[in-house]
C-alpha cells in the first residue's frame, strides 16, 4: 500500500493546478489519473479547439506558480470587451484602461495551459504521478481515506481531493447528491483567422441561435465559442467549412471584417451542476466535481482556481490536523463566491436565451444602459477580473511558503 498526505484524483487542469499550488508544502502528493501518463502528455499534440479565458487574477496566481513565463508566448491579452445583441440596439463596451489595470484577462488555447502544467507537475519534487490507476472503491476513515482499484492496488491518504470531473467517480462513490439542470445546449468552439485586426477585444454577441464569444488569440485569429440548442449545433457540425463560416459571420456581422478561414469544430452539451455537499469526512470536491458551470461568462476554471488559491491557504502547513474543521472552514469561506457565480451565469444565459418578445426588445436596451450605470458595469468587470470572490495570496500573484 502507497501512503501519502494528499491523494488528487483527476489530472486535469484543476488537478494538476492543485499539485502545482501545493508544491512548496512539505505534504507527499499523489497525483492519480485514470489514463496512461504518455495520453495526457500528448494532448497539447492533438489540439481540441478549446481556448481558456483567464481571469486577471488567474494569471497573477499562474505567475506565482512559476507558469506565467512558459505560457506567455501563446497568451493574448483580453484589454477591450464589447457586449451586443443581434439585429437590436444597444453595446456596451469596457476598456481596461478605464480600470487601471493591465487587461481583463487572457487567452490561452487550453492544450498549451495542460501542456505546461504536466511538464510542472513532472519537475515537483512532493509530487508523484500514479497513474493509470482507476478508483474502483473508497474507504473513508476518521484519521485516512484509503482508494482501491479492482487489482487490489491501495493507495492511503490522509486527505482526498476530488478534481476528476463533471462526472467525478469520487462524488457518486460517496454517495453526494447533484442538482442538475440541463440547459439542452452545446457549445460549438474552435477558432476564425479574421480579415481584420482584433485589437485585444472580446466580443460577446447575443444572437438568434445562442450567445456567441469572440475572443483574441495570435496574430488576427479569434477563437469562438457558439452555444446553440443541442439540434442546431450538431446541423452546425455537420456543415461544410464554407457554409458554417458563412453562418459564423452572418451571426457576427463585420466589426472584424470578412472571416477568412475557420478551425476544426468540437461540440460539448451544456448543463449546471453543483454538488450537493463540496466537502466530506478528509473529502473535498474541487473543479467540476463540485460545480459545473454554463461557459457564457467563462467563469469556469476561474472559479476552480479561487477556491484551489483558498484551499492552500489551509492546507499548506506542515501537518493536516484537524482537517476536518480547516475543510469546514474553507467551504463555508467559498460558499459566498460559489453561489454567485452560480446565479451570474445560469441568469446572464436566461437573459440572452429566453424567448420572450418583451425581453428581447428590452435587452438591447439594458445593454446601452449597462455602459451609463458605473455600478452595474463595475459588477460586470469585478466578475471577469476574478477579484470578487477571494482574497487569497495566490490571486494576488504572492507566493505562498510553508
Amino acid at each position: 500500500m502507497s501512503d501519502f498526505d494528499i491523494a488528487i484524483v483527476g489530472g486535469g487542469l484543476v488537478g494538476s493546478s492543485l499539485a502545482c499550488s501545493l508544491s512548496s508544502s512539505s505534504h507527499r502528493i499523489a497525483l492519480i489519473d485514470s489514463q496512461p501518463l504518455a495520453d495526457i502528455q500528448l494532448k497539447a499534440d492533438h489540439l481540441d479547439g478549446r481556448s481558456i479565458a483567464l481571469a486577471l487574477s488567474s494569471k497573477k496566481m499562474l505567475s506565482a506558480l512559476g507558469l506565467w513565463d512558459n505560457l506567455q508566448e501563446y497568451a493574448t491579452a483580453i484589454k477591450k470587451i464589447h457586449i451586443s445583441d443581434q439585429g437590436r440596439f444597444g453595446a456596451t463596451r469596457l476598456d481596461s484602461a478605464r480600470y487601471e489595470v493591465e487587461s481583463f484577462g487572457y487567452l490561452v488555447p487550453a492544450d498549451y495551459l495542460i501542456h505546461t502544467l504536466n511538464k510542472q507537475v513532472d519537475s515537483l519534487e512532493n509530487v508523484i504521478r500514479v497513474q493509470p490507476y482507476k478508483v474502483s472503491t473508497i474507504e473513508n476513515n476518521s484519521d485516512h481515506v484509503i482508494l482501491k482499484q479492482d487489482d487490489g492496488e491501495m493507495i492511503k491518504a490522509t486527505l482526498l481531493i476530488a478534481a476528476d470531473g463533471a462526472n467525478s467517480f469520487i462524488r457518486k462513490a460517496l454517495g453526494i447528491g447533484l442538482e442538475e439542470k440541463q440547459y439542452q445546449q452545446s457549445a460549438i468552439v474552435g477558432s476564425v483567422e479574421c480579415e481584420e485586426a482584433h485589437n485585444n477585444t472580446a466580443y460577446e454577441r447575443f444572437t438568434e441561435e445562442g450567445p456567441l464569444a469572440l475572443l483574441p488569440r495570435e496574430g488576427n485569429r479569434c477563437g469562438f465559442i457558439w452555444m446553440n440548442s443541442t439540434e442546431v449545433a450538431e446541423n452546425h457540425l455537420a456543415l461544410s467549412d464554407q457554409v458554417f463560416k458563412d453562418k459564423l459571420q452572418q451571426a457576427f456581422g463585420f466589426r472584424l471584417g470578412h472571416f477568412q478561414s475557420v478551425s476544426k469544430r468540437f461540440a460539448y452539451p451544456l448543463a449546471l451542476l453543483v454538488s450537493e455537499q463540496r466537502v466530506q469526512q478528509r473529502v473535498v470536491l474541487i473543479g467540476n466535481a463540485a460545480q459545473t458551470l454554463h461557459p457564457i461568462a467563462g467563469q469556469g476554471l476561474n472559479l476552480a482556481l479561487r477556491d484551489i488559491a483558498e484551499l492552500v491557504e489551509l492546507l499548506n502547513e506542515n501537518d493536516l490536523q484537524n482537517v476536518d474543521e480547516k475543510l469546514n472552514a474553507y467551504a463555508g469561506k467559498r460558499q459566498p463566491d460559489i453561489e454567485k457565480t452560480i446565479r451570474f451565469t445560469d441568469k446572464l444565459n436566461f437573459l440572452f436565451n429566453a424567448d420572450y418578445p418583451l425581453l428581447k426588445q428590452s435587452r438591447g436596451l439594458g445593454l446601452a444602459l449597462l455602459g451609463a450605470i458605473p455600478v452595474l458595469e463595475e459588477h460586470i468587470v469585478k466578475q471577469n477580473l476574478g477579484e470578487a470572490g477571494s482574497n487569497a495570496s495566490l490571486l494576488k500573484g504572492k507566493v505562498i511558503n510553508s
